[in-house]
């Protein structure tokens, strides 16, 4: 996402993670919703989307109109979009940690495909999937709080509706790499995506090929691959 700041590169630990720390609370569940809540697809269905906006504002995460002067409430409502940010933030570093991690064991696939990298790359798609899921899930939130601020609001409208465009766009991005992450042939799909990127690098300009080894170039590929991948085109 364009607007997040680079950040102290997490590690595997961080990945158990939640955001929050008592004082700030994120909008996303720290508990997935189940298959029971979410469509043929895996979305969020609008009644539990309707159900998580209820609670966000039941426990004051949304602010209400009703209960603040307009100063205070526009204070209030900028406040939560921040600290929306900075959730979507906190979980796309990760996500972005996890895939650079994925990668790499692809990548080692190239030169050996012994059982011992085939079950990395199995626990790494795993956990890549959470976070896609995850990012998903608050994408869908993040939007369903944004059409229910317009509704009562007009103060922010401009920036709520930049901000929503912005998301709608990463959840598309973000569809396309779930439909990759999760298919039955993953590893090969990545694969063929890696070689793909390589390729356009090496038509794109014939001077890396005499600056870098064919390993070098891979590598290269990859690590801007991830960004291309997860950030703003």
């Amino acid at each position: 996402m364009s607007n997040c700041q680079k950040q102290t590169k997490p590690t595997d630990t961080d990945l158990d993670n939640t955001f929050g720390d008592g004082t700030i609370v994120g909008v996303l569940p720290n508990i997935p919703n189940g298959p029971s809540e979410r469509d043929n697809k895996g979305k969020l269905l609008k009644t539990t989307l309707s159900t998580i906006l209820t609670n966000l504002k039941a426990k004051g995460i949304i602010p209400s109109s009703t209960s603040y002067t307009e100063d205070v409430f526009i204070e209030k409502q900028t406040a939560m979009m921040t600290n929306i940010q900075n959730e979507y933030c906190f979980y796309e570093s990760r996500y972005e940690y996890i895939l650079e991690k994925l990668f790499n064991d692809v990548k080692s696939g190239y030169m050996t495909n012994s059982l011992d990298i085939q079950k990395k790359i199995q626990s790494k798609l795993s956990k890549t999937q959470t976070f896609n899921l995850r990012l998903n899930d608050l994408t869908q939130i993040i939007n369903t709080i944004s059409e229910d601020m317009l509704n009562t609001s007009n103060s922010l409208q401009q920036q709520i509706t930049e901000y929503n465009d912005k998301i709608q766009k990463q959840q598309s991005k973000l569809d396309y790499q779930n439909n990759l992450i999760s298919s039955n042939e993953a590893a090969a799909k990545i694969r063929k995506e890696m070689i793909k990127y390589t390729e356009e690098r090496a038509n794109y300009s014939d001077n890396l090929l005499k600056l870098y080894s064919f390993l070098n170039i891979i590598t290269l590929g990859l690590l801007v691959y991830v960004y291309k991948a997860t950030g703003d085109q």
